[in-house]
C-alpha cells in the first residue's frame, strides 16, 4: 500500500482560497482522507512471540484470566480424586470388604474399612514407589507429582503424600498434612503397633510419618535427596501413639 502522504498530496489547500470557510472545508477533507486510507487496527493482539502457544479462546487459561486457571485446576483435582476413590471402592468390593453402593464416606472415620487384605494392598501400593525421589509437597492420589517450594523441581512424594497415595488405593481418603493424618484414625500405643499402622514424629505428628511394616521396619519418604525406601523404625522423637486407619 502506498504511503498515506502520497494520497494527501493530491489535495492542494490553495484551491479552496483564503476564506476561513474554505480553509475549514480543506481541513475536513484532509481528515476524511486520513480516516479512509489509514490501515485498520485490530483490538486483538496478533499471534507473535508474546504467546505463541495459547489458542485465542477465553478458556485457554491465558495470562490475565485467573478464574479460568483456578477452575481448571479444581476440576482436574476433583476428577483425579474421584478416579482414585472409585478404584479403591472397586478393589474393596471385589474382596467383599465394602459394598459397591457404599458412599465415599464409608472409608472415613465412623464407618471404617476392615480387613487384612486391604492393609496388604495399602503396603503393596506404597512399595511400588520404592526408589521414587522425595519431593517436598509432592504426591497425589494417583501417583508422584511435582512438589512445591523446595520440591518444585522434583516429581515424587513427601511423607504424607506417600501415605495418602497408598491408602487411596483402597478408597481411604486421608488429609494431605501429616498433622491431620495423626488425627484420622484410632490411636494405639506403639507397643501394640500392627502392620499397616501409621507412625508419626514431632509434636502432633507434624514432622514426619511412615507406614509400619512389622518386624521393626517401615516404608517412608524421608527427606530431600533420599528416595522412598524401607527403613528400621526410629523411636527418637516418635509420637506417644501410632494411628490405625484400617481395622482387622
Amino acid at each position: 500500500m502506498r504511503p498515506i502522504a502520497g494520497c494527501i498530496r493530491s489535495v492542494d489547500v490553495r484551491t479552496f482560497g483564503n476564506s476561513p470557510r474554505r480553509r475549514t472545508m480543506a481541513v475536513a477533507i484532509v481528515v476524511s482522507l486520513l480516516m479512509v486510507f489509514s490501515p485498520s487496527v485490530s483490538a486483538e493482539p496478533a499471534s507473535g512471540p508474546w504467546d505463541p502457544l495459547l489458542p485465542k479462546t477465553p478458556s485457554a487459561g491465558a495470562p490475565g484470566d485467573p478464574v479460568a486457571i483456578a477452575n481448571a485446576s479444581l476440576q482436574a483435582t476433583s476428577v483425579a480424586t474421584q478416579t482414585a476413590m472409585d478404584l479403591g471402592r472397586s478393589f474393596l468390593s471385589g474382596l467383599g470388604i465394602m459394598k459397591p453402593t457404599a458412599s465415599p464416606q464409608a472409608s472415613i472415620r465412623g464407618s471404617r474399612v476392615y480387613g487384612t487384605q486391604a492393609i496388604e494392598y495399602v503396603i503393596r501400593r506404597a512399595g511400588t514407589q520404592i526408589g521414587v525421589p522425595y519431593s517436598w509437597g509432592g504426591g497425589s492420589l494417583t501417583g508422584p507429582s511435582r512438589g512445591v517450594d523446595r520440591g518444585a523441581g522434583t516429581v515424587g512424594f513427601d511423607c504424607s503424600g506417600l501415605t495418602r497415595f497408598a491408602f487411596a488405593g483402597v478408597g481411604v481418603l486421608l488429609p494431605r498434612w501429616s498433622g491431620d493424618q495423626y488425627n484420622a484414625g484410632r490411636k494405639i500405643p506403639p507397643s501394640q503397633a500392627k502392620r499397616g499402622d501409621l507412625l508419626f514424629w514431632g509434636p502432633g505428628g507434624s514432622q514426619h510419618e511412615a507406614i509400619y511394616l512389622g518386624g521393626g521396619q517401615m516404608i517412608e519418604a524421608q527427606q530431600t535427596g533420599v528416595p522412598i525406601k524401607v527403613s528400621p523404625v526410629r523411636t527418637a522423637g516418635m509420637t506417644p501413639y501410632v494411628v490405625r486407619v484400617i481395622e482387622t
